[in-house]
């Protein structure tokens, strides 16, 4: 028998947790899911902005 992994386990967990909320409380979290959602896309398209200095001559300032 294969032991579960460890973000499976914390997965099952939490989804155990959310099982017993209130349907407030489940929209109160998926409210904040979204906005963090959100955020995450935002951050991920700044990422473009920031290329221009992934190069060697501009590494030095990796270490600051």
């Amino acid at each position: 028998m294969f032991a579960m992994s460890q973000p499976e386990n914390r997965v099952d967990r939490i989804f155990q947790e959310i099982e017993s909320f209130t349907a407030e409380e489940i929209r109160a979290l998926l409210m904040k899911m979204a906005d963090r959602i959100e955020v995450l896309g935002w951050l991920k398209a700044a990422e473009i902005s920031f290329s221009d200095w992934d190069n060697p001559e501009d590494s030095a300032y990796d270490r600051i």
